[in-house]
């Protein structure tokens, strides 16, 4: 009896041992949404050390990196993002991904950057609009290869990112087409496992990963708070990243007669800040922080009031920070009317009564190098400029708008569109033929955050506009008031929002 057992034991492991010998072990590490280096968010050491305790674990790790990271951020304000580079080619990955932040100062700096990189950046639906083929410096696919084993890796962007982005130079292919297109280029190739990440939601993704026509999808949202998910399904496959902090750490187990074959997958999120930091990257972190410290640190003026920029805030009501920028706007432009798009207003904090305001604060609230466009629009198009603004409170889009000149009651009850019930420009009720000046910034007029009725209007010469940006123009007026006490005081109101407070 006990000479059965142990030839049935035996047996056993020899089975086990074989199935071992076919099998082949896969890491992925996926990490996304770093804009900043610096402060509770800066994580980039943090990822240098479990980068280096996989990759010590197992030698076949892969690396991929999503994007959404260029900017906007107090550095990127000054560098256009190349200290992002900087920090990813001591990282190593296998390729970037390219997401909606890597256009926040524009295609032609997305090129740039590009150059720079050590590694492949893709964007597989972004075209040049006109060369109609791929950005300069960007590809639409890469093969990256570990021991063995081949990856195909691709990445596209949210249609939908056209509205929020100025986007003149580069056309979106369709997803999907273009999707299907690579992955057969890519299987052709010589690709065994084909990896896709992407922003935004698609339901299209599941229906690819059940068909095969890629084997994993990777991505990460940072609006995730924001956004009902309740009725949305994803395939097991799709790696989602919900935290701030985390990062996908995957584990696949591959037929190594079939390596396109999953036998076994998992993954965790792994959360950054339980991580030490690598020293050498937090080094080079410091030493990008260095070049701005004395320059930041200078302080300019006093909140005397308690003041919020917090994301939620800004995005979806009247702002006492965003009305002082407005105001500074549309003084300096001297207009009748300015609009801020409040994507601009990125700082997310809150700020007491007493507290000092540097160059940093002024360079983290308003990080982007906006300029100042003058132009002259009819009442009409005013109205659907405001609809636009108002038209995705629910998800806190970049949008809405913070204005001066102007007094606005909506209800965002409404159906989109239908939400402006009245607006007054200094006073007196907007005459729908009649004409006025608005001072903004060249993103919108380019049709940015959906500002698609500003493309066509006529601009104003005022050369003294080129001189400033919407940061420095704030920087000045700080520096000139010193103390600081911006007050709300009703040029937004929402009807739904006043009946709530009764």
């Amino acid at each position: 009896m006990r000479l059965i057992v142990s030839i049935l034991i035996t047996l056993a492991c020899m089975k086990v041992s074989a199935s071992d010998i076919n099998h082949q072990k896969v890491n992925i590490i996926f990490a996304s949404e770093m804009p900043e280096i610096h402060g509770n968010k800066g994580r980039y050491a943090k990822l240098a050390t479990l980068l280096k305790q996989q990759r010590q674990a197992d030698r076949n790790t892969f690396f991929f990196f999503g994007g959404d990271s260029l900017g906007p951020s107090i550095l990127a304000s000054f560098d256009k993002g190349s200290h992002i580079i900087d920090l990813l080619n001591s990282l190593e990955p296998d390729a970037m991904g390219v997401s909606k932040r890597e256009f926040s100062f524009y295609p032609e700096n997305l090129s740039l950057r590009a150059y720079y990189a050590t590694f492949p950046i893709v964007a597989t639906n972004v075209i040049d609009a006109k060369t109609g083929i791929d950005l300069d410096g960007v590809v639409n696919s890469t093969i990256t290869e570990q021991n063995g084993i081949t990856i195909g890796f691709m990445s596209i962007i949210d249609n939908g990112v056209l509205e929020d982005y100025t986007f003149n130079q580069i056309s979106l292919i369709d997803p999907q087409q273009a999707i299907k297109r690579v992955a057969t280029e890519l299987r052709e190739q010589g690709a065994e496992l084909l990896v896709l990440q992407y922003t935004g939601y698609y339901p299209e993704i599941n229906q690819l990963l059940d068909d095969g026509v890629i084997d994993l999808s990777l991505h990460k949202d940072e609006s995730y708070q924001d956004v009902d998910y309740s009725s949305r399904t994803y395939n097991q496959r799709d790696v989602f990243i919900k935290s701030p902090s985390g990062v996908a750490v995957i584990s696949l187990i591959l037929d190594k007669e079939k390596p396109s074959k999953i036998i076994d997958y998992s993954y965790d999120i792994k959360d950054l800040d339980t991580y030490v930091q690598d020293k050498s990257v937090a080094k080079q972190v410091a030493g990008h922080g260095g070049r701005l410290k004395s320059i930041l640190s200078v302080e300019i003026g006093k909140f005397t009031v308690p003041i919020t920029t917090k994301r939620a805030l800004v995005r979806s009501s009247e702002n006492a920070f965003g009305n002082y920028v407005a105001d500074s706007v549309r003084e300096f432009a001297n207009a009748q009317i300015s609009i801020i798009n409040s994507g601009s207003i990125r700082g997310d904090l809150d700020y007491s009564a007493g507290s000092p305001i540097t160059r940093e604060t002024i360079a983290n609230e308003l990080p982007f190098r906006g300029m100042i466009a003058l132009i002259e629009v009819s009442g009409a198009t005013l109205v659907r400029a405001m609809e636009n603004a108002v038209s995705a409170l629910d998800v806190y889009k970049g949008r809405f708008a913070q204005i001066s000149g102007m007094a606005i009651v909506f209800d965002s009850r409404e159906p989109v569109g239908q939400r402006i019930k009245s607006i007054k420009v200094n006073g007196q009720d907007i005459k729908l033929t009649q004409m006025y000046t608005v001072a903004t910034t060249d993103y919108l007029v380019s049709g940015g955050d959906g500002y698609d009725v500003f493309k066509s209007v006529k601009k104003l010469g005022a050369k003294h506009l080129a001189i400033r940006l919407v940061s420095d123009i704030v920087t000045d007026n700080i520096t000139r008031d010193k103390m600081l006490s911006p007050s709300v005081d009703g040029r937004l109101v929402d009807i739904k929002a006043k009946i709530n407070e009764k």
